[in-house]
């Protein structure tokens, strides 16, 4: 069963979450307010508010107005370069990512994601190396999504690495590998089938990536994000673009099909879009594609 969740905008002028960015509604807004949102859009998965981890009173508002409303927080993000080569950030953003996971525990949310990064100086989407793709790389995804779990030791909130064609984490064997490799039941795949989209032959082909991912790791998905893709034409060379969905080339009807038939209810999490009235627009789309195949989300 899937449970569909998008940003919602309560306060007036409210702006989209830009990639990178917390997606959560802002912590000066009534958690009884901000689900009740959700509900009104029909949604029943959210991404986590913005809240404090010191801050248990909003913690215990918030859970106990999302779990009135029947709405499941699919994930706290912190979005930084965890193998940032300054070894002052990368130790802060290590920190920071351990406060996530354990505000995803305490919000019962089902997990907290991060990219596991870039090897630059500052952000992870600054610059591509070569070292990312190591078997060093593949060592150090291991050591720290150990080092997280086991720090937080949660008991039903996953740490999971968000998937990118730019690090390890960037196929369903390499995801599998790791899976097998950080042996903890709390590391878990957060499944962006977009970000699997990472050359033409994948995207003409998302159904079968579909299926490898099912069949290589179907009971630990725990949540997923909703996109579109599109190869940027003249053809000169690969440029893939995130678009609104149905305007693509995804098979999000074969995303939206693997998704249902997991044993496990999983959030699917649209992001990434303009506005309000984008995330209306791509919602929908992801619901007739579902009813097509008879689904309801």
């Amino acid at each position: 069963m899937i449970r569909l969740g998008a940003p919602v905008f309560i306060e007036k002028n409210a702006k989209a979450a830009a990639a990178g960015e917390n997606h959560g509604a802002g912590d000066q807004i009534d958690p009884v307010v901000i689900a009740r949102a959700h509900k009104a859009k029909g949604f029943r998965a959210a991404y986590a508010p913005i809240v404090d981890l010191k801050d248990g009173e909003r913690i215990r508002a918030i859970r106990s107005a999302f779990a009135k409303e029947d709405i499941v927080i699919a994930e706290a993000g912190y979005w930084e370069n965890l193998i940032d080569l300054d070894p002052t950030m990368r130790a802060f953003h290590r920190k920071k990512m351990v406060e996530t996971l354990a505000l995803a525990e305490e919000l019962g949310a089902r997990c907290a994601v991060d990219t596991f990064g870039s090897y630059c100086y500052g952000p992870n989407n600054l610059k591509h190396s070569p070292k990312n793709f190591s078997e060093e790389a593949f060592e150090e995804a291991v050591y720290l999504a150990r080092y997280f779990i086991d720090e937080v030791k949660p008991k039903t909130a996953h740490f999971t690495y968000e998937i990118f064609p730019f690090d390890v984490v960037d196929s369903p064997s390499s995801i599998a590998r790791l899976l097998k490799a950080v042996d903890r039941k709390q590391f878990g795949v957060h499944l962006d089938l977009a970000n699997l989209m990472n050359c033409p032959r994948a995207i003409w082909n998302g159904a079968a990536v579909m299926d490898e991912c099912i069949k290589l790791f179907a009971d630990r998905i725990v949540t997923s994000h909703g996109k579109d893709v599109k190869l940027r034409e003249p053809a000169i060379s690969v440029i893939i673009d995130e678009v609104m969905p149905g305007t693509g080339h995804m098979d999000i009807g074969a995303f939206v099909r693997g998704l249902h038939r997991l044993p496990q209810e999983v959030p699917l999490m649209l992001e990434h879009l303009g506005n309000e009235q984008e995330y209306d627009q791509g919602i929908a789309h992801y619901r007739k594609v579902a009813l097509a195949e008879g689904i309801v989300i």
